[in-house]
């Protein structure tokens, strides 16, 4: 199945560790990197602003985390897929799978939860309609029709 989105980068030297190696923690920035550049590429930002330009709407982590299967090092050409997008009425769970192309392996898969939530009623709302059909259109599953995965079972 081809994925959701996939986007190319190369490893800093600044992203490594002592030994060498990408450090742990920059696997889920690269996996931001990707989902940024995927809403873009929908028309959305990361953050809903109004008129005004003032921040409506965030979407925090609930979740995150990440199976490493092999390095990438300085230099490496690397992709981020986002291979699969499954929507909760308030959470987007995204699974990402990193390949090192340098290497021609699986990196990483990783999966990140996030929540729709009001900065102004300081609560979790639901997913925005407009981007919840940007999203579907893109591939994008409902968490119904995907098994009742994704996002925790608190998230109707």
């Amino acid at each position: 199945m081809a994925p959701v989105f996939s986007a190319r980068y190369r490893v800093q030297w600044s992203e490594t560790d002592a030994a060498g190696f990408v450090h742990f923690s920059n696997f889920l920035r690269y996996c931001e990197r990707a989902e940024e550049d995927f809403l873009l590429g929908l028309g959305f930002r990361y953050r809903f602003i109004d008129g005004s330009s003032t921040p409506v709407m965030e979407f925090p982590r609930v979740r995150a985390g990440c199976e490493y299967r092999a390095p990438l090092r300085p230099g490496d050409m690397f992709r981020v897929d986002i291979v699969d997008v499954v929507l909760g009425n308030k959470s987007i769970a995204y699974r990402f799978e990193i390949t090192n192309e340098t290497l021609g392996k699986l990196s990483a898969v990783c999966e990140i939860v996030a929540v729709a939530y009001s900065l102004e009623r300081g609560e979790s709302v639901p997913v925005p309609r407009e981007l919840r059909e940007r999203l579907l259109a893109a591939g994008a599953r409902l968490r119904r029709e995907a098994g009742g995965g994704g996002a925790s079972s608190s998230e109707a």
